[in-house]
């Protein structure tokens, strides 16, 4: 496919953009939604989840990963802090970078509601195959990948 994808061509329910958009979109309303009656919100379960995961162990790596700007991340880490569930301390290299960590507490608050996250999930992909599901996977880590990238044809 050389040019998947002519101006005169463009409509919004068949553009890959909008899609993409839409449905992050509506799942991070239904994501949020399961944890309302939680004692976490679903920004500090995705924040302690990536932690856990060794995703990002910075303020600076989180914000990247959220697209939050670093003064909201820096306030999302201090509650946390604040409630026993994330831990920081100095990084022996270069002292101006704090690392994060979970805590026990924390590790429990992540295991126990990735349970909401996981049920959400089957439920909006039960009609997907396990064939389509990796095929979707896929294809989505190699837009990402480019789009982290760029283009080098381009230069985007």
């Amino acid at each position: 496919m050389d040019t998947p994808y002519q101006v005169n061509l463009l409509r919004p329910h068949a553009s890959l953009g909008y899609l993409l958009h839409r449905a992050s979109k509506l799942g991070m309303a239904r994501s949020e939604a399961v944890f309302d009656n939680s004692e976490i919100s679903f920004t500090q379960w995705t924040v302690l989840a990536l932690v856990y995961s060794r995703t990002a162990t910075s303020c600076a790596e989180l914000s990247r990963e959220l697209d939050h700007n670093s003064g909201a991340m820096t306030r999302v880490i201090d509650q946390l802090q604040q409630r026993g569930l994330l831990a920081r301390r100095p990084e022996a290299e270069d002292r101006r970078v704090t690392r994060l960590s979970v805590t026990p507490e924390g590790r429990a608050i992540v295991t126990d509601l990735a349970a909401r996250i996981s049920d959400l999930w089957n439920c909006i992909l039960r009609d997907f195959s396990d064939s389509e599901l990796a095929n979707l996977l896929a294809l989505l880590g190699r837009i990402v990948a480019r789009l982290e990238a760029g283009d080098a044809q381009t230069g985007h």
